[in-house]
C-alpha cells in the first residue's frame, strides 16, 4: 500500500514500510528530510522556484521536530534513570519496619498497639477498636496528647486474635470534633515495580514510598 504526501509543491510517493523505517530514530528522520528536500529542488519549476522564505520555513519546522525528538530521548533517559533509582531506594527498605497511613491493628492476647497523628496538641483523644461487623471490642482515652505521631497500647480487648479496624478522634482548638490520621506499622516484605511506580509490599498491602512516615529496624518495632 502506498501513500502520497506533499512537501512544498512537489508530491512524493512512499511505501508504508518506508514510513515505518522513519521511526527508527532521529538520524533516519534527517535522511528522509534531506531526500525530500533534494527531490523538491530537482523537480521545482525553474520559472517559479521555491522562495527563500519557504525554504527557511521548512528548515525551521525540521529543526523544531529534531529538537523535540532529542528532548523526548533525553526525557526517556531521565525517566529510566529515575525508575532505577527509585527501585534501588525501595529495596533498601527490605527487612525494616515502616509507619504508613492505615487503620488496621493486630490484636494478640487481648491487646493491640495503635498509631495516630495529630496536627495540634489536644486535651484528649478517644481510640476505639471495631471488629468486622462494626461492633466495638476495645477502647481507651488519652489525656493531654501532644501534636505529631503518637502510639498507645490498648489492653482488655474482648476479641480473638486477628486484625481489627480502629479510629482516633479528638476535639480541635476550634471546638469541632475531628478524626486523627490513623497509622499502621508494618514490616517491608517486598518491592513491586508496577504501572503506578515503585511500591513497598507490607505483607500483602502495597504503598508508595511517599506514604512512609517513619522507618525503624524490625527488631525495634513495638
Amino acid at each position: 500500500m502506498t501513500t502520497v504526501a506533499n512537501f512544498g509543491t512537489i508530491p512524493t510517493t512512499q511505501s508504508s514500510t518506508s514510513t515505518d523505517s522513519k521511526k527508527g530514530g532521529a538520524e533516519q528522520l534527517k535522511l528522509d528530510f534531506l531526500k525530500l528536500l533534494t527531490t523538491q529542488l530537482q523537480y521545482q519549476d525553474p520559472l517559479s522556484p521555491t522562495s527563500n522564505a519557504d525554504f527557511t520555513s521548512q528548515m525551521a519546522q525540521f529543526s523544531s521536530l529534531d529538537a523535540q525528538n532529542q528532548s523526548n530521548a533525553l526525557l526517556q533517559q531521565l525517566l529510566t534513570a529515575q525508575g532505577g533509582s527509585a527501585l534501588n531506594q525501595a529495596v533498601a527498605y527490605m527487612g525494616k519496619q515502616v509507619v504508613v497511613p492505615g487503620n488496621q491493628t493486630s490484636v494478640q492476647s487481648g491487646a493491640a498497639t495503635v498509631y495516630f497523628e495529630l496536627p495540634e496538641a489536644v486535651e484528649s483523644v478517644a481510640v476505639n477498636v471495631f471488629d468486622a461487623s462494626g461492633a466495638l471490642v476495645g477502647e481507651t482515652t488519652l489525656q493531654a496528647v501532644p501534636s505529631g505521631e503518637n502510639q498507645v497500647r490498648i489492653n482488655g480487648i474482648n476479641a480473638p486474635n486477628g486484625n481489627y479496624r480502629f479510629t482516633a478522634s479528638y476535639t480541635g482548638s476550634d471546638g469541632n470534633a475531628r478524626a486523627a490520621t490513623t497509622l499502621i506499622s508494618r514490616p517491608v516484605t517486598g518491592v513491586v515495580n508496577g504501572g503506578s511506580g515503585v511500591l513497598l509490599d507490607l505483607d500483602g498491602q502495597q504503598v508508595a514510598l511517599t506514604e512512609v512516615r517513619r522507618v525503624e529496624l524490625a527488631s525495634s518495632a513495638r
